[in-house]
């Protein structure tokens, strides 16, 4: 009884897997605004950038509203000064009349009527620039989607100038190859063995370490749990065998 279960640990331990080397993370870029395609850079296909805009849509209207959002954001941030000004006199000369025993309270009255039309006008003013604050915050978000970035190894573009897009439709899918991802199926019984092991791969001691355990049988392979490695210095797209010792 003891050779046969040694036997087996033996067996549990060794056992290797083959796994497809894959790009770490497959991203699917989608339009967040509608818009016609001004620019589609295909150019930029199956190749690994950084911070660059791979389609652009017709923001050309969006631009002019900001700058017109802009220069009626300045104008509201002078007549805020002025309004400001125009309160503070009439607010003084309402608290020189309020407690003048020569003036009838009808003038009293209108004095802080006249005053509180002034704050009014101000507080007005000021939510007006709010408003626009935040209008030129969205059309900036707009501008912003409409100018679709990616970061990564552009596998494949979809749209093509001219093309009318809507949210949600499907840009490009770009790869994160900043690292490589292997994954395997352990049978459920020997998980336990290989939390603590080398990673192998193709008989040598790699760099890989496990990445995540789904700690649920797979539905494929209903008796394993799927196992994520991750690490570096593999060809893409190769087969290899992946050991835990």
């Amino acid at each position: 009884m003891k050779k046969t279960f040694m036997f087996l640990s033996i067996a549990a331990v060794c056992m290797a897997y083959e796994a497809k080397v894959q790009p770490f993370e497959k991203y699917k870029i989608k339009a967040a605004v509608s818009g016609t395609v001004v620019k589609s850079e295909k150019t930029l296909e199956a190749k690994n950038i950084t911070d660059k805009i791979i389609v652009k849509i017709d923001d050309r209207q969006n631009k002019i509203d900001l700058n017109n959002l802009k220069l009626q954001y300045e104008i509201l941030k002078k007549e805020i000064e002025n309004q400001q000004q125009i309160v503070k006199r009439k607010k003084n000369v309402y608290e020189k009349y309020k407690n003048l025993k020569t003036k009838s309270q009808m003038e009293k009255d209108l004095k802080f009527y006249d005053y509180m039309n002034a704050l009014n006008q101000l507080l007005n003013l000021k939510s007006q620039l709010d408003n626009t604050s935040a209008n030129i915050d969205k059309i900036k978000d707009i501008i912003n989607k409409k100018n679709i970035k990616a970061n990564g190894y552009v596998y494949k573009i979809y749209v093509n100038k001219n093309d009318y897009v809507a949210p949600g439709v499907l840009v490009a899918e770009v790869d994160d190859v900043s690292k490589q991802k292997l994954t395997v199926y352990v049978p459920i019984e020997d998980i336990g063995s290989i939390k603590n092991k080398h990673v192998y791969i193709n008989g040598k001691k790699s760099n890989f370490k496990i990445y995540k355990i789904w700690n649920i049988p797979d539905t494929q392979y209903i008796t394993s749990y799927k196992v994520e490695l991750v690490g570096n210095g593999l060809k893409f797209g190769k087969i290899v065998k992946v050991e835990f010792k």
